[in-house]
């Protein structure tokens, strides 16, 4: 059945392609575009009972990229383009998302290294200043040395925006949007030994389906509309993969996320909240990330200036073999302040208390001063 609908909109999409030949008068010319984040912390952190590490009280974070991109649309319509991201920084992921779209009344076609439908149409409680709903609170107040942490990026452990994979090569269609309402579905041929984004899988016809997580489906939908002076957004999402052929101790057959989110504003108020579930038992670094995670959060803005704050809770079941659950709990706030186009600087304040399931607990709270460039 899923052969047949593969096909299925593999055909509609070269029907409209064929149906309506034409040229445009340019090709495609690459821009640039991106974005570089800089913040410096000031603040103090509980080291954990184990007392391995002796943590600087101050400390500077940068993170940004580079787009190359570019698009041009046919006499009949339809665009075609492409976009590719360079880090800033030497990274393990010197490339980061890369793909080409083919667009136009039909919809959109993506095909390449990105984000897979469910997470694209996620939503986030409002938050103002650093992100909290993201792996950043590792980058200010880390967490213990027993506890998932880091390891857990795009999993409940440190966001409600979770993926199987990380911008692994596969095909997303996303809808028109219809009175508010959009749907989108995507197909990733593989996502490497975790599913956390290694062993990219380009070429996945030799990949092994023995020890890689494969055939990732994802779906989500969400509806944004005004109604009045009142502004509402809901999203909603599933993700499903199968596990490795080969199973060892401790890993499904299947691995599967759902998400959502429910914001609303009104006169420069913003509230809503947000959540991310995992059924699994993969393992990233040695722990499972089998768990649930959610947001709740406010803001207000008013010309340039906003100000919010949000609060994010994990529980995942990090070591199978250990009872109890690793947890986060964090929280911002933060003022924003729209200095030029493209240009915002922002002061915040940021908790986080980490307890993993042995009971080693680590926490910390920080002031932070950033400014976000857009270009």
């Amino acid at each position: 059945m899923r052969k047949s609908l593969y096909g299925t909109t593999a055909l509609v999409a070269a029907g409209a392609l064929a149906a309506s030949p034409a040229m445009a008068e340019e090709g495609i010319t690459l821009g640039l575009g991106g974005y570089y984040n800089t913040y410096l912390g000031v603040g103090s952190i509980d080291e954990a009972s184990t007392e391995t590490r002796d943590f600087h009280n101050s400390g500077i974070f940068a993170d940004g990229e580079v787009h190359f991109k570019g698009s041009t649309t046919l006499d009949n319509g339809i665009t075609f383009g492409v976009q590719l991201e360079l880090e800033a920084f030497q990274s393990g992921d010197q490339i980061d998302e890369n793909y080409a779209f083919v667009s136009g009344s039909f919809g959109r076609f993506v095909i390449g290294g990105e984000n897979t439908a469910a997470y694209m149409m996620q939503y986030g409680a409002p938050n103002v200043g650093v992100p909290l709903n993201s792996g950043w609170i590792t980058v200010f107040i880390p967490a213990p040395p027993g506890h998932v942490g880091s390891s857990g990026f795009r999993t409940p452990t440190l966001s409600t925006y979770v993926d199987i994979g990380n911008d692994n090569h596969g095909i997303t269609y996303y809808s028109p949007r219809f009175s508010g309402f959009q749907i989108a579905g995507s197909w990733v041929p593989v996502t490497g030994t975790a599913g956390n984004g290694t062993g990219d899988g380009v070429q996945g016809l030799i990949s092994d389906d023995d020890t890689q997580i494969n055939d990732v489906l994802s779906v989500g939908a969400n509806f944004v509309q005004d109604f009045g002076a009142v502004n509402v957004v809901v999203a909603g999402g599933f993700r499903h993969a199968s596990g490795p052929d080969n199973l060892t101790a401790a890993q499904d057959e299947s691995i599967e996320q759902w998400s959502g989110a429910l914001n609303v504003g009104f006169a420069g108020f913003t509230v809503g909240g947000s959540f991310a579930l995992e059924d699994s038992e993969r393992l990233i670094a040695g722990q499972s990330v089998d768990g649930i995670s959610y947001t709740a959060g406010a803001s207000y803005g008013t010309g340039p200036w906003s100000v919010g704050g949000s609060y994010f809770h994990s529980e995942v079941e990090g070591l199978v073999a250990t009872s109890g659950e690793d947890e986060l709990d964090a929280v911002n706030v933060g003022v924003a302040y729209a200095i030029g186009p493209g240009i915002k600087g922002s002061v915040s304040g940021m908790w986080a208390e980490w307890e993993d399931e042995a009971g080693a607990e680590q926490d910390g709270v920080v002031g932070i001063v950033g400014m976000k460039l857009s270009f």
